[in-house]
């Protein structure tokens, strides 16, 4: 025959180990909530750009540093190069809009840059 206190244990064992699995449960489901909501954060921060149409493009970024970038905009048909740092935010150069994308902008600046280094080679 089996004894009272046999029972109970087994009772308390069965109940201990449904608190584990519900536990369980619940940390896979607080682990799955969060990057859902990030998810539908993300999803709703990018439907009210695309609704808002402003006049502000970024066209591309490219970091610097930890906390340095230099980002082409698009303001007004106009393309900007400007550098962002904590501190501040500073206009680097104008463009006009027929660039079509970062890298030849970069080109365009390296090609300029090269043909002023040559013009001070020649004026020494």
């Amino acid at each position: 025959m089996a004894s009272p206190y046999l029972c109970a244990a087994g009772a308390q064992d069965m109940s201990v180990t449904s608190s584990i699995w519900k536990v369980v449960l619940s940390l896979i489901f607080v682990i799955a909530f969060i990057p859902a909501c990030l998810w539908l954060m993300k999803r709703f921060q990018f439907a009210q750009m695309k609704l808002g149409k402003s006049d502000i493009k970024i066209i591309s970024a490219q970091s610097l540093g930890a906390k340095e970038k230099l980002m082409l905009v698009e303001v007004e048909g106009e393309r900007l190069l400007i550098g962002v740092t904590p501190q501040t935010i500073s206009h680097l150069r104008s463009f006009p809009p027929k660039a079509t994308s970062f890298a030849s902008v970069m080109e365009e600046v390296d090609r300029e840059n090269t043909a002023a280094k040559k013009d001070d080679g020649d004026a020494t």
